[in-house]
């Protein structure tokens, strides 16, 4: 994201945020319904959606 920011992308840059912002609001619903609470509902979620970068 920090790349299509520096090279001027506003509109791509823009889909990818609300795009990563719907995803992680989705994967926060989801652990509140699984009954998570708090800062392990948040945590959930971070992994969830940016977890897959852990095996980079």
């Amino acid at each position: 994201m920090a790349l299509l920011g520096l090279y001027g992308k506003p509109v791509a840059l823009g889909i990818l945020g609300a795009v990563l912002l719907l995803w992680f609001g989705a994967a926060l619903v989801w652990a509140l319904a699984d009954g998570d609470r708090g800062p392990h509902a948040l945590q959930r979620a971070y992994k969830v959606t940016f977890g897959w970068g852990d095996g980079l």
